[in-house]
């Protein structure tokens, strides 16, 4: 925003840093935001950032920090008309019959969605209800925050990429309702991921259905490496019987070296981890 460096720094920039700095913002956080959201910077303080800040603080009942922190995810909740925008379609939920709590811890992870059109807004939140989602379940807004992040035909593209491995829509819609992120997807993941599972790993495609989750882990950083140290330690008679993927799979990382790596004492098992994850030099 080079137009910046016309503006008075005395009248016109430094009256709103000083007012983040009154909220307790730290200098560091600060200049890192501003300088990749300066939008903000242009704005009136006294029109248009105060009462946005004072609005959104008020709505979420937040912390002054968390609301920067929604800034630095969506420059517009500080530059917008709050009540024509963000009001508007925070009450166009609760018309809908949206959790005010769900609503609000919604805003602040995701402000982004209330700012959009109002009318997007609400063909989304129709289409999300047609769906079978409840709006009392803190599910209905994070399918909805998929829905409004992909058009018509790339919503119909992902269908057809689950329905080339033998998914029913009515076992998409299943586990778009238990992972809404499977949507977001691309094509290639989704292919490259079942395929692994299937072919090489040998479950059936409804198991993965059933279990969304499964596609939303990296097959490069986590399915391969971990997939890969399971069969060096049968392999090598290590363990006796083979341990659940499902549950070596969902394990933190910590959980997993220590359980599956670290016991065994062997550096050629942590060697081919760290190779299958592309971490060894």
């Amino acid at each position: 925003m080079p137009r910046l460096l016309l503006c008075n720094a005395e009248k016109t920039l430094l009256p709103k840093f000083q007012f983040f700095y009154s909220k307790g913002i730290p200098s560091s956080d600060l200049s890192v935001v501003l300088s990749s959201t300066p939008t903000v910077l242009q704005s009136n303080l006294d029109n248009r950032i105060i009462p946005n800040f004072n609005s959104f603080t008020d709505l979420t009942r937040c912390d002054d920090s968390e609301v920067f922190l929604a800034y630095k995810d969506c420059s517009n909740i500080l530059t917008c008309s709050f009540q024509s925008v963000v009001d508007r379609n925070v009450a166009l939920l609760r018309q809908h019959g949206v959790a005010d709590s769900n609503i609000m811890t919604e805003l602040v992870r995701h402000p982004r969605l209330f700012t959009l059109n109002h009318d997007k807004l609400r063909k989304s939140v129709e289409e999300v209800e047609k769906l079978g989602f409840n709006p009392l379940k803190s599910y209905f807004l994070a399918a909805l925050l998929v829905l409004v992040q992909i058009s018509k035909s790339t919503w119909e593209r992902k269908l057809n990429a689950y329905r080339k491995w033998g998914w029913s829509d009515e076992e998409i819609v299943s586990s778009f309702e238990k992972f809404p992120n499977c949507m977001l997807l691309s094509e290639r993941n989704i292919a490259a991921t079942m395929n692994f599972y299937v072919n090489t790993i040998g479950w059936k495609c409804s198991y993965i259905a059933n279990r969304p989750l499964l596609l939303g882990y990296s097959l490069e950083r986590r399915i391969i490496p971990r997939y890969s140290v399971l069969q060096s330690l049968l392999s090598k008679g290590l363990i006796k019987k083979e341990v659940p993927l499902l549950q070596l799979l969902k394990s933190s990382e910590k959980k997993f070296l220590q359980r599956f790596v670290t016991p065994y004492e062997d550096p050629h098992l942590l060697k081919l981890y760290e190779e299958k994850r592309g971490l060894s030099e």
